[in-house]
């Protein structure tokens, strides 16, 4: 690959010190950086996205399978290896969605019981996980197709033994790994006819790929989160109408806890009633997910052996008409209100359908939220105000339109964000009253703030600050107040900010960046907070705010 950087020596700079064990902490932060790659490319996963369906929901799954498993890793701090990937290994199945996602999830478990006796392991060690992984998921499948993830997979596990024999590096082996699995990627379209003639690879294959490269971009000293472009071209011509969902119209998705019956026999059990069948994971706890026409009959069946809980349906059919036939309306849309353009694109690519430009010193009327929620093509539509002075206004949108209008009250656009990837994870036909409740109270968001120059003298919440001076406003959360925080720089406002929230133990921290400053000056921010937080994941993105110079999130 042309754009991936080599470890290199030059004038001053020494060779990044080779990786040769990895514990609890190290596996963590390769999860982190592969989900935060695909993270950011996932649409680009979305739009190769043609077998089995063309749903168009391949890299969205992904994301959301592999950001459950990071954040219950983040949760086990230890460097005892086992535990920290037994519990992705739980987080992925419990989170995993579409038909990639719970293979990934099972390649989670693999690897998993493969170390499950170690605190750490070598090269070779990997080679042998990465190796039971892939047969994991073979096993969870009842057709193994190849052309898929699956090839992939297994090309990145064959060429990991091959480095490890010689290469006590997991950086080198990671290369090779990634090396290995692009040129399975390339060789998809002629092991399966359909991608052939859509003329793109295989999305889930891609998405493996992009995993895997974030994770060899989490180079020794440097944010785990740091990527390139994409390898390739954004498609965005994939489906046409002549690729159609005609059998097997549901795409459905359900755990069975409490499981009275092994994972093989429920397997079969099922086959007869669908096709792309997956049962995933044991001990008492399986992931189902089953394209059928008669997704009631199929968690009926298999109530008879367990609990069945976190269950989703999506009409197959619909998704691809929405997509390329003729935009057919779908149960439930989403607005946002966003304080700059970097905003607008993470919550577009969270599942907004409508952004409205507001916030601070910009409240949007009742009318343009009214015309922004009736440019939605769904009878439900979730409003996010993302701003407590906007909040007002939104309450009155109802009985002005005829769309069921569900206002999710976000005080400010972190915790909207939070709750976008709440909603992600409900099923579309949750109570839209609870849902609402639901989707702040179970925010891992523990505090949110910006930093920005006063626009003049005045005292703010207790605390004198001058003209052109440069603070900090923490939210208050939990019953705390409103906070002004002072510092000499805004990398000392930021940690002070951390610090103030109570939340030293965070997993995550966010900074968005307005449009009147740049990466660079953002960048030295975040080595801050790393520096004053060192088992804290701190990412950057743009925000483009014109109200502030960062907007700051902390989560759990």
């Amino acid at each position: 690959m042309k754009d991936r950087e080599q470890p290199t020596s030059v004038a001053g700079r020494s060779r990044p010190v080779a990786v040769t064990r990895i514990g609890g902490k190290r596996f963590v932060e390769f999860v982190i950086a592969g989900t935060y790659f695909l993270r950011k490319y996932r649409a680009i996963v979305n739009d190769l996205n043609v077998f089995p369906v063309p749903d168009g929901d391949t890299g969205t799954n992904m994301f959301l399978t592999v950001r459950a498993a990071m954040i219950e890793a983040r949760r086990c701090r230890t460097e005892k290896l086992s535990a920290v990937a037994a519990a992705a290994a739980q987080g992925s199945l419990m989170g995993a969605r579409g038909n990639s996602g719970v293979i990934i999830s099972q390649m989670f478990r693999g690897f998993a019981h493969a170390v499950r006796h170690r605190e750490a392991i070598e090269t070779l060690d990997l080679a042998i996980a990465m190796n039971d992984a892939v047969q994991a998921a073979r096993h969870a499948l009842l057709k193994p197709v190849e052309g898929t993830i699956l090839s992939v997979a297994a090309a990145a596990a064959a060429a990991a033994f091959k480095a490890a024999v010689q290469e006590s590096d997991f950086l080198t082996v990671l290369h090779a790994m990634v090396d290995a699995a692009n040129e399975a990627l390339e060789k998809t379209p002629e092991q399966l006819p359909v991608l052939k003639e859509a003329k793109v690879v295989d999305a889930g294959g891609q998405g493996f790929v992009y995993f895997l490269e974030g994770s060899l971009r989490m180079l020794p000293g440097r944010a785990p989160y740091t990527t390139a472009f994409p390898r390739r071209p954004v498609r965005r011509t994939t489906f046409t109408a002549r690729q159609k969902v005609e059998q097997h119209r549901f795409c459905t998705e359900f755990v069975l806890t409490s499981a009275r019956i092994p994972d093989h026999a429920l397997r079969t059990m099922l086959a007869e009633h669908g096709d792309s069948l997956i049962v995933a994971g044991g001990d008492g706890a399986l992931r189902v997910h089953i394209h059928t026409d008669y997704p009631s009959k199929v968690m009926d069946l298999a109530r008879e052996y367990g609990d069945v809980s976190k269950s989703k349906v999506d009409n197959m059919e619909e998704q691809h008409n929405v997509l390329v036939v003729d935009r057919e309306s779908k149960p439930r849309g989403i607005v946002c209100v966003v304080p700059g353009d970097g905003f607008a694109k993470i919550c577009k690519e969270l599942g907004a359908d409508v952004t409205v430009l507001g916030g601070a010193t910009m409240n949007p009327s009742v009318k343009d939220l009214l015309v922004a929620v009736n440019k939605v093509l769904a009878p439900v539509v979730y409003l996010f105000p993302n701003d407590k002075n906007v909040i007002a206004a939104a309450r009155e949108v109802q009985p002005l339109t005829d769309r069921r209008v569900v206002v999710v009250p976000t005080r400010s656009v972190p915790e909207g964000i939070a709750a976008l990837f709440g909603l992600l994870n409900q099923p579309p036909d949750v109570d839209v009253e609870q849902s609402a409740d639901a989707l702040l109270g179970d925010s891992t968001l523990a505090a949110s703030g910006s930093i920005f120059r006063a626009g003049r003298d005045a005292t703010v919440f207790g605390v004198r600050v001058g003209n052109g001076e440069l603070m900090g406003a923490l939210e208050g959360r939990n019953g705390a107040g409103d906070r002004i925080i002072k510092g000499v720089d805004a990398e000392a406002i930021a940690a002070a900010m951390v610090a103030e929230s109570g939340a030293r133990d965070a997993s995550l921290i966010t900074l968005y960046y307005g449009s009147a400053r740049k990466l660079k000056e953002a960048d030295h921010v975040a080595e801050a907070l790393r520096q004053a937080y060192p088992n804290t994941a701190v990412e950057v993105y743009y925000g483009g705010q014109s109200s502030s110079d960062y907007v700051i999130s902390i989560e759990r």
